[in-house]
């Protein structure tokens, strides 16, 4: 796991404000946006593990990166979507589901991975996020649309390929199976009644995973 090497990384990298706007204003085309959107979102990661999502301000983050406020919102229209890329960004490798073996294997091992993301101090952010999306709708669409829907297109899919294959029924909504598997982590990422630990993500997979491979009820 990347994770822990990051937020190392950016808070050393990023530890006084940028340098080097003068080699970004200089740099041609794409190679200059490239610079300007990664110094942007390191700034973001760095912020965040110093102050917290309530206390980042694009103007923070444009300050730190060497960047104007008008480069940050070309990109991102407001800062939760600008924080929500930028955790994905961090967190991407983690995010993907393995492409060997079975279906199920799969969803498991990505639920250890998402365990260990929420235990990090980029859970923190994410447990921030949801929490402040309660009283505003516009950050709880941008974590549904950058996070959450992301992630379910690609178990959609998985879920969808193991129902032709016959390694779990085909009578219940993927989204439904996603809600079974992945919503106790959320319940305790948010709550913190508990550990969310391997033990616990196993436990629900056990539980949940002989529902999945069950014969449907007979409609008759």
């Amino acid at each position: 796991m990347r994770i822990g090497f990051i937020f190392a990384t950016v808070t050393l990298t990023m530890s006084k404000p940028a340098t080097h706007t003068r080699e970004v204003a200089r740099a041609p085309g794409r190679p200059r946006s490239e610079k300007a959107r990664k110094a942007v979102i390191q700034s973001t990661l760095a912020l965040l593990n110093r102050v917290g999502f309530h206390e980042l301000s694009v103007e923070s983050v444009a300050a730190r990166a060497g960047v104007g406020k008008a480069t940050i919102y070309r990109w991102w229209p407001n800062k939760a979507e600008l924080v929500i890329d930028s955790f994905v960004w961090a967190v991407e490798e983690e995010l993907r589901f393995p492409s060997a073996g079975p279906v199920l294997a799969s969803i498991h091992e990505q639920m250890r991975r998402w365990a260990v993301i929420f235990r990090s101090p980029l859970g923190q952010i994410v447990a921030t996020v949801i929490g402040a999306g309660q009283s505003d709708p516009e950050i709880l669409h941008a974590f549904r649309a950058h996070w959450v829907e992301p992630r379910r297109v690609e178990a959609r899919r998985l879920l969808r390929l193991a129902m032709e294959k016959g390694e779990i029924r085909d009578d219940l909504e993927p989204d439904t199976v996603l809600d079974l598997l992945y919503g106790p982590l959320y319940v305790r990422l948010l709550l913190k009644h508990a550990p969310l630990d391997e033990y616990f993500v196993n436990t629900v997979f056990k539980v949940v995973s002989p529902v999945l491979t069950a014969k449907p009820p007979s409609r008759g």
